[in-house]
């Protein structure tokens, strides 16, 4: 095999955070190991947000016990999207995912949205039980969904969730937001410079510990920030931008490489 038709060394970077995550930060530190049996390479990085229970230090005791997994403790509260980007800054794979510190996403559905790495730059799991969770929340992702996929022309089938980028892209973006529309900042900002994706679909469930703050005042004040902030950056419809600017010069990225779960032997 030559140089140039080598796969990809494939290494994931899971980025867990936390906000009192107490009973669920192992849980999902398990369902981690389960989908990533020798010889996959990965690491976990959890990243405490300020939490009032016990979450850091039960992080530091598994990170004490498992050289892959590093603990970042945030100096403020940073909310989802910015405990997000500390985890990203610090990650070394080839590829990143988010998985939310509440266990929220069983190991098969962790496993089939790793199953498509490699056939696009970003891999998008769409949720195929969406009422496992409260109607309004379910009600207020579909609505969303909807929303950003007129504003921005695209076909996106969830814009939140354990979306799995390739690392070197995601960095090459600068994402706002700490609120919890980081995840469609990043996708439309990626999609729109030219970054390849595909869907993939999971069920998931509902934590079995402690309660969501995703719908809560400041969260939703965020979230239309940042629908702000996109029409200023990215125009509607990706063409007309609400403030006159410098025309943004699209990037075209390039495909996404054929890779192995594993380095090769050399």
């Amino acid at each position: 095999m030559s140089g140039a038709e080598r796969p990809e060394r494939v290494i994931v970077s899971f980025v867990v955070p936390c906000f009192n995550e107490a009973d669920n930060v192992q849980p999902t530190v398990e369902t981690i190991r389960q989908v990533m049996s020798p010889p996959a390479e990965y690491e976990v990085i959890l990243v405490d947000d300020q939490s009032r229970d016990q979450t850091l230090a039960r992080m530091r005791a598994l990170a004490d016990a498992d050289p892959r997994i590093r603990v970042v403790h945030n100096p403020l509260n940073l909310s989802l999207g910015g405990s997000y980007k500390r985890g990203v800054a610090l990650a070394r794979g080839t590829h990143v995912i988010m998985l939310p510190g509440d266990n929220g996403f069983p190991a098969a559905s962790v496993g089939e949205i790793l199953r498509h790495v490699g056939q696009a730059d970003i891999v998008i799991p769409v949720v195929t039980n969406p009422w496992s969770r409260t109607w309004f929340r379910a009600l207020a992702s579909r609505c969303f969904t909807l929303l950003l996929n007129w504003l921005f022309w695209l076909d996106v089938g969830y814009y939140n969730g354990a979306v799995l980028h390739r690392a070197a892209l995601l960095r090459g973006i600068e994402i706002r937001t700490n609120g919890f529309a980081y995840q469609a900042e990043a996708l439309v900002k990626l999609i729109g410079d030219g970054a390849s994706y595909t869907h993939c679909r999971v069920p998931i469930r509902d934590r079995e510990a402690g309660h969501s703050t995703a719908l809560s005042l400041r969260n939703q004040f965020a979230v239309w920030k940042t629908i702000g902030h996109l029409l200023t950056e990215v125009g509607l419809f990706r063409r007309f931008p609400l403030r006159p600017r410098r025309r943004r010069r699209q990037r075209r990225f390039p495909p996404a490489p054929v890779v192995s779960r594993t380095a090769e032997r050399e």
